[in-house]
């Protein structure tokens, strides 16, 4: 869609930000009500007090009308805003959410070979997270980080434990599709885009938009790695100049882990499926890191093509 004034075109980055931010809020709380509309035929009036009752993850229902919940949320936090904000700032939203332009064949390739290669890196870097301890006088900030990690690992555990092909696909759907393109729109399509033309500075707009990344899953025992995550995908994003790379990567990341926990909950695969890819092994854990450098090497000479004035295909 090609709008010939964006409001937001000439405007402040403070309050490109601020518009973002409210067009963030604003979409949560509507689709909320989206959310208890969708659901009422299904669960009924009583819904709300089912709302109340959903950390029964014993309760099938509960865990249907939480993956309602999920869906609706991940459409009206990451998807809606990312594609108003893009009419409001831009004057082609596919262009403006790098929707426009197709990645190699060889650096899809490389992106899932990558996925796979830095998996034990990611583990090592959770187990150094988890090492990790805040001072004394935040203890209490600390405790409530714990629950909430334990919180967020039962709820992921309730939509990852039934077995029937029908979830197997709705997961996919929900943690991957959904995850992977509303995320990916918001924090490399939108963020990286707004904080490169703020500060001039793409690799700050990166570190800023993967700190972000990593920050809003409030998760701190997790941040590391999803920060290191954030990362790689902002570097996909920048070096080929489309959405659809780092897209990829973090559908094929949260797709293959919903497809190892149905494996372990049918007994087709025996590993734990929490630590599948980790390893205590040195050698194997550098020879990782090692294929992964290389890989996003033969990404960067792949896509990061440069025009007479230098820019790399991002910033065209």
């Amino acid at each position: 869609m090609y709008i010939t004034n964006p409001i937001l075109e000439h405007k402040s980055h403070l309050l490109k930000l601020l518009t973002l931010v409210a067009i963030i809020l604003a979409s949560t709380f509507f689709s909320f009500f989206i959310g208890i509309l969708i659901g009422i035929p299904f669960f009924g009036t009583d819904l709300l007090q089912r709302l109340m009752d959903v950390g029964n993850f014993d309760n099938d229902n509960n865990i249907i009308l939480l993956k309602i919940f999920q869906i609706v949320n991940q459409i009206g936090v990451f998807i809606v805003p990312s594609i108003f904000f893009a009419f409001l700032a831009g004057k082609n939203i596919f262009r403006y959410l790098k929707l426009d332009v197709a990645p190699k064949n060889l650096s899809i390739l490389f992106t899932a070979l990558l996925i796979f290669s830095i998996l034990p890196v990611i583990h090592w870097l959770a187990q150094v997270n988890e090492g990790l301890q805040l001072p004394e006088f935040m203890s209490g900030i600390e405790s409530w980080m714990k629950e909430s990690e334990e919180s967020a690992m039962k709820l992921t555990e309730a939509f990852l434990k039934n077995t029937s092909l029908w979830s197997l696909l709705v997961n996919l759907f929900m943690i991957g599709v959904l995850a992977s393109v509303g995320e990916e729109l918001l924090f490399r399509s939108i963020l990286i885009r707004l904080f490169n033309d703020w500060f001039k500075n793409i690799h700050v707009a990166i570190i800023i938009s993967s700190l972000l990344f990593s920050a809003f899953h409030l998760q701190f025992y997790g941040f590391i790695p999803r920060f290191v995550l954030g990362l790689v995908f902002g570097y996909l994003f920048v070096w080929s100049g489309s959405i659809w790379l780092p897209i990829l990567g973090h559908f094929i990341n949260n797709a293959s882990a919903v497809i190892v926990y149905y494996l372990v909950n049918r007994g087709s695969l025996h590993v734990d499926a929490e630590s599948y890819g980790a390893t205590e092994n040195h050698f194997v854990l550098l020879f990782g890191l090692l294929i992964s450098i290389a890989l996003m090497a033969g990404i960067y000479f792949s896509e990061a093509k440069r025009d007479e004035h230098g820019k790399s295909t991002y910033s065209r």
